[in-house]
């Protein structure tokens, strides 16, 4: 199989002739239109000949004309976005890729998007907010059959990208963190680190939004996107993945994207702890586990809630096929390979920061020998590493998430909204000198993990947390 290209001005050329190729890609001058009698496409044409001859403000116009006379103009719409853009410094395909590319300075890993100056980047930043702002009306009507589909969102998916991208990389430049902090690949697949979310802090959410923006575009076109994906990605990604295999890699981690931003754009403020402090070892949910969740939009304790009081054990995402996969399929062999697609967890990766916490606080942790390195610990309860089923096929097929740990776990509630009321109480009961539920009050109220603890281990539970 024909490996992807290596060198930074390679994937540069790729992904110039990916774009030049999409006549109504954002970035590409377009063709001549021809008009019938209709007004709206009389004035469409007249907007691209003004285009074409660099009148840009004057093309803004007409194509503003047209969608006035007909608001299910696509050609129109799409006139006036690539306009606007034409009207923005800064606003094209190379200088924006370009950017992403990771450099160093003063020995530390940076990129384009960090290096800038602060008036570069709010030129651009505002530059694509003006932009989108016709980009997402023309999206809304087209995904609800609202306009003549000559032109569709698939055909300018890449360009969209490409601003969503760069968008998301500008969002985050202030905390000196870059998107290849975020996402990241070795030969075992494409990885999320939530630990680097937690330090988006009040960006996080913007942040999310910006990236599913572009995870929505990325799963319309992904083969037209794939180039620029790999331009915005760490370079491994273009090492451990064949061309072949990249579109469904990218829908796989547009998929997992999509549901994180969900979920914080949905949870209210007051529950963000629950579901946005990855890694903290502590209990965030009220349950008595610690970090007992992982990011794969199941419930993986059995409580009726998905995703909260999450580990980060940098979340395998995208599964890839063997390397010798081709080889194994000529010997009669049937190798193990996933859905690409569906951004399924293979198995959990098992990191130090974990191996002094009990997950599920049952007194079983950690290795009995603690003066050994803790790169080198193995977890000693599997049971809070390692899922009911193996094989995430096998998962969704029985429907069943659960890790281990959690098969003697019971939550007590007749629905849903009871059983989270409840853990919000022992949640916000966090003064050591003034508890309102006690150790056996939490364990019939709540059940999860406080069947486990001890009087002591309770005492230490309000260790951290600030009294309400």
């Amino acid at each position: 199989m024909r490996k992807s290209s290596h060198g930074k001005w390679m994937w540069l050329a790729a992904l110039a002739l990916s774009l030049g190729f999409a006549g109504c890609n954002l970035f590409h001058p377009t063709g001549s239109r021809d008009a019938d009698n209709n007004d709206t496409e009389a004035l469409t044409l007249d907007g691209y000949l003004e285009y074409q001859n660099s009148n840009y403000d004057a093309a803004r116009k007409y194509f503003n004309k047209a969608i006035r006379a007909d608001s299910g103009n696509s050609e129109a719409w799409v006139g006036l976005s690539k306009s606007v853009l034409k009207m923005q410094e800064g606003l094209n395909v190379f200088e924006l890729a370009s950017y992403a590319q990771r450099t160093e300075k003063n020995g530390k890993s940076s990129n384009g998007f960090i290096d800038m100056s602060d008036e570069k980047a709010d030129s651009i930043s505002k530059g694509i907010d003006s932009v989108m702002i016709f980009l997402n009306k023309f999206i809304i009507l087209d995904t609800t059959d609202k306009t003549d589909k000559k032109i569709q969102f698939k055909d300018i998916a890449d360009s969209y990208t490409i601003l969503q991208l760069s968008k998301a990389a500008i969002r985050i430049r202030g905390m000196h963190t870059q998107l290849t902090s975020v996402i990241s690949a070795d030969n075992s697949g494409m990885m999320v680190n939530l630990n680097a979310l937690n330090e988006l802090g009040d960006s996080l959410k913007p942040f999310l939004n910006d990236i599913a923006a572009a995870a929505e575009a990325i799963k319309s076109s992904p083969e037209t996107a794939s180039e620029i994906i790999k331009a915005y990605l760490p370079d491994s990604t273009r090492d451990d993945f064949d061309d072949e295999d990249y579109a469904d890699l990218s829908v796989g981690l547009a998929n997992t994207v999509i549901e994180l931003n969900e979920r914080a754009q949905t949870v209210g403020e007051d529950r963000n702890d629950v579901f946005f402090k990855f890694g903290n070892h502590i209990d965030d949910d009220g349950d008595g586990c610690v970090d007992e969740e992982i990011v794969d939009n199941y419930d993986n304790d059995g409580d009726g809630e998905v995703d909260e009081d999450a580990r980060d054990y940098r979340t395998v995402v995208l599964m890839r096929k063997p390397r010798n996969y081709a080889e194994l399929i000529a010997q009669g062999m049937d190798p193990k390979t996933y859905d690409l697609t569906k951004a399924q967890v293979d198995s959990l990766k098992f990191i130090g920061s974990y191996q002094a916490v009990d997950i599920n606080m049952n007194g079983v942790f950690g290795p009995e020998d603690r003066s050994i390195p803790e790169a080198t610990w193995q977890p000693l309860d599997e049971a809070e590493w390692h899922f009911v089923y193996r094989d995430p096929n096998v998962r969704d097929e029985k429907n069943n998430h659960l890790l281990k740990f959690a098969i003697d776990l019971f939550f007590p509630g007749s629905d849903l909204d009871e059983k989270i009321r409840n853990k919000e109480l022992i949640r916000h009961d966090t003064d050591v000198n003034n508890i309102k539920y006690n150790l056996q009050k939490r364990i019939r109220m709540v059940g999860g993990c406080w069947k486990y603890y001890s009087e002591e281990q309770f005492l230490q539970w309000f260790n951290g947390r600030n009294a309400e």
